[in-house]
């Protein structure tokens, strides 16, 4: 008798119990005997030449074991982990585990102290001497524009690390029949993810030199890899474990210099090593994401049809280039043109070092940044058009008899890989959130509180979102005679809820209960290789590699059983035919593979109602929707709470955290009580609209959905506080949406009526 599907239902999350019971093991709960304790000795300016580390002192003081410098390491450098995000420029901008020669940001790694207790080494740290010849910073990534800019790499010309010239169509040829052209410089500021759990590592070494580093997730097999090299010992010594995570969001996992730095203290001092990050280094030394300036221009017809554009991006890569290599200007290219049917655009990306703290991907990676500038921009043709902002983007995106959709890129002269919307339907789903979350009522209400004085506006954006990156994902498969499916994978879990779903997908597959499927993720034991938890990626892969894990021991039993595979059915631990069975236990282990060469982009909105406080220039987000085509969703509640906390961190972005610092490159933000993170008060009810349009591109018909949340949010929000300061004849062209961001710019207004858009303006 089948079992009815679980794919589809909302089944809870495995990892609950131990989370709410309090027995969840994070890795500050993890200690081992005989450990010590790092601290990390950090550059307290942005850019100077070391002239002397002097560690006598500290290593005077009782219970301190040892303290390393540049000096004691091997002269290696922190590898980037994707190809296609690699550059010349890029790899002679790598980062040193401890830095050598100079400093160059805030927060960079020195030194590392290590004691018998963690207090000890936090004020043995305090004694470590930097003797620093401070140089000139560089903070803006327009600097280099202007003229006269510091170079931060001397084995760099410039800089720049990166380029990402894209055209397609004839754009020269489209502006010249365009009534309305648009123009203005956007910034999107620079924030990051603030996990409730910092980072933390406890390498642990054994008597022949073997190690396991403890505190792993996003991309375990990664850092294995690249510890080994650095390390310069066999891979199979290395083993990378993960534990229970306080949030990822893109930042956590990455292979950082503390990764290597433990590492080789554990293997040179012959003992575990412990390090947990305060959260003053956090906000220093974890990846920072965003901070680009985009000049975009837009040509369109009178009646609003969009034409072509053009922009030009700066994008900070911070002080180094970090193991995600150049996808901070990468990203954002590919997703510049969003869902729209373009006749033609022309862009160029641009990487720039600064001297602050390393740039990362944080959740939704250049998809946020892309969003917000052309959404920006869109809003501004729909005004000039006298549309509104739905009946704009309807009239513009791409029709769901034209997907899938092709845009033949070029790289300069030569080709590039196209840009291939596989399936969707871009206006349908648009009117189905439009009508879910009652467009016209939110409208209606926004001119209701224009007549009563108030400051109100609906903002909408739409977006596309890359996700499903390959290469591949496999997934180990035993059945025990017990029933029980053993099921290892390579990505990890990040608090998203990965084990959950891909428990239902093989439950379905192997027809037993869920509760029959144990999945282990937990270390590069699982599986001999494995790409990670990003990119939305891990239910996608991960799932087709089990389901074809599944299809494997269906085939080697049809063979058994000399019957045709398509009436073999997997059923509590078994493989049935019509005349005999045989058990899975039969055929050991098995491999299940899921090749994905190139990535999918899947389509999603974000819808605000605002007000603001003419005196304050605060803005409530009344009301805001998230909408996302997830092509097949496995578990809708985990996809909703995944839109849900995804647009609370944009709403997060758009109104309230930034990163800024002084003249000096110090950093301003190092504490919350200058890093403004929203309460439960600021976030409203966040309505999530889930649209199904199943993908021919995987057998399960999934895409990704982690990200989509934030992607459109903070677009959504600054259109809506963009429509409320119309009123008085404000632009908005950055954020954060801050309260004195938001008065300065009523007071500006009040001093002087400002000029309307034309059909032909340059703002």
């Amino acid at each position: 008798m089948r079992r009815s599907p679980l794919v589809g239902t909302d089944v809870a999350r495995i990892a609950d119990i131990p989370l709410l019971t309090g027995t969840g093991r994070y890795i500050a709960d993890l200690d081992v005997e005989g450990q010590a304790y790092a601290r990390v000795v950090r550059s307290p300016v942005a850019h100077a030449r070391i002239l002397a580390v002097e560690v006598a002192e500290a290593i005077a003081m009782p219970g301190v074991v040892a303290v390393l410098t540049a000096d004691d390491l091997p002269d290696v450098r922190i590898p980037i982990r994707l190809p296609m995000a690699e550059t010349p420029e890029a790899l002679k901008a790598l980062q040193p585990p401890l830095a050598r020669d100079k400093v160059r940001y805030v927060g960079e790694p020195v030194a590392l102290v290590i004691a018998e207790d963690p207090f000890i080494a936090e004020d043995a740290a305090e004694y470590v001497e930097l003797d620093l010849d401070e140089l000139d910073c560089k903070l803006d990534v327009l600097d280099d524009e202007r003229g006269g800019a510091t170079r931060i790499h001397d084995a760099l010309t410039s800089n720049t690390v990166n380029r990402i010239p894209l055209l397609v169509g004839d754009v020269d040829a489209a502006f010249s029949e365009a009534d309305i052209v648009v123009r203005r410089q956007l910034r999107m500021h620079r924030h990051s993810a603030v996990p409730m759990e910092t980072r933390g590592l406890l390498a642990e070494p054994n008597a022949i030199g073997d190690l396991t580093l403890w505190g792993g997730a996003k991309v375990k097999h990664f850092t294995k890899r690249a510890l080994a090299e650095m390390l310069s010992i066999d891979p199979a010594r290395v083993r990378v474990a993960e534990v229970n995570v306080g949030g990822g969001f893109g930042v956590r996992g990455e292979p950082y210099p503390e990764d290597f730095l433990v590492a080789f203290a554990a293997l040179h001092l012959k003992r575990p090593i412990k390090w947990i990050e305060d959260r003053a280094e956090h906000f220093v030394a974890t990846n920072h994401g965003r901070d680009q300036v985009h000049d975009f221009e837009v040509a369109a017809r009178g009646d609003g049809t969009l034409l072509a554009f053009r922009d030009r991006g700066w994008c900070d890569q911070g002080a180094y280039v970090r193991s995600q290599g150049t996808l901070p200007s990468l990203l954002p290219a590919v997703h510049l043109a969003g869902p729209y049917a373009w006749r033609a655009f022309e862009l160029e990306t641009a990487g720039i070092v600064t001297n602050r703290t390393p740039v990362g991907t944080y959740r939704g990676p250049g998809m946020m940044e892309a969003t917000f500038v052309r959404e920006s921009m869109i809003d501004a043709v729909a005004a000039a058009a006298g549309l509104g902002a739905g009946e704009m983007r309807l009239r513009n995106l791409i029709p769901a008899d034209s997907i899938p959709h092709t845009f033949a890129v070029r790289a300069g002269s030569a080709p590039a890989p196209p840009l291939t919307y596989e399936s969707g339907d871009f206006p349908g789903s648009l009117n189905h959130l439009l009508e879910e979350a009652g467009y016209a009522d939110l409208v209606r209400r926004r001119d209701e509180a224009r007549r009563r004085g108030e400051l109100c506006g609906v903002g909408l954006a739409v977006f596309t979102e890359i996700g499903g990156i390959g290469p591949y994902e496999e997934a180990t498969i035993s059945v025990r005679e017990d029933g029980t499916v053993m099921i290892g994978v390579g990505v990890g879990s990040l608090g998203q809820g990965v084990e959950t779903a891909l428990a239902q997908i093989a439950a379905d597959r192997f027809g037993v209960n869920w509760q029959a499927v144990q999945i282990n993720h937990h270390s590069t034991d699982a599986v001999a290789m494995g790409f990670g938890s990003f990119a939305s990626r891990s239910t996608l892969l991960a799932g087709n590699a089990i389901a074809d894990a599944a299809r494997v021991f269906a085939c080697r039993a049809a063979s058994m059983l000399e019957e045709p595979v398509d009436v073999v059915e997997l059923r509590d631990g078994a493989a049935h035919g019509r005349n005999a069975s045989v058990h899975l236990s039969t055929f050991g282990s098995v491999v299940g593979r899921f090749d994905k060469p190139h990535p999918s982009f899947s389509f999603g909105g974000a819808l605000s109602l605002v007000s603001v406080d003419r005196s304050t220039g605060a803005v409530t987000v009344l009301e805001h929707h998230v909408m996302h085509d997830v092509g097949r969703a496995v578990n809708p509640a985990l996809l909703r709470g995944q839109l849900v906390g995804a647009a609370a961190q944009g709403i997060a972005g758009a109104l309230y955290e930034e990163f800024t610092y002084d003249a000096n490159g110090q950093p301003q933000a190092t504490s919350f009580l200058d890093y403004h993170m929203p309460t439960c008060a600021e976030i409203p009810e966040i309505k999530t609209v889930v649209i199904e349009n199943p993908t021919t591109a995987n057998p399960l018909g999934i895409k990704g959905g982690g990200e989509s949340g934030i992607v459109g949010t903070p677009a959504a929000i600054a259109n809506a506080v963009a429509d409320a300061l119309s009123e008085i004849g404000a632009t908005v062209t950055r954020l954060p949406l801050t309260p004195d961001r938001v008065w300065s710019l009523i007071r500006e207004c009040e001093a002087k009526s400002a000029e309307p858009i034309s059909a032909h303006s340059t703002e």
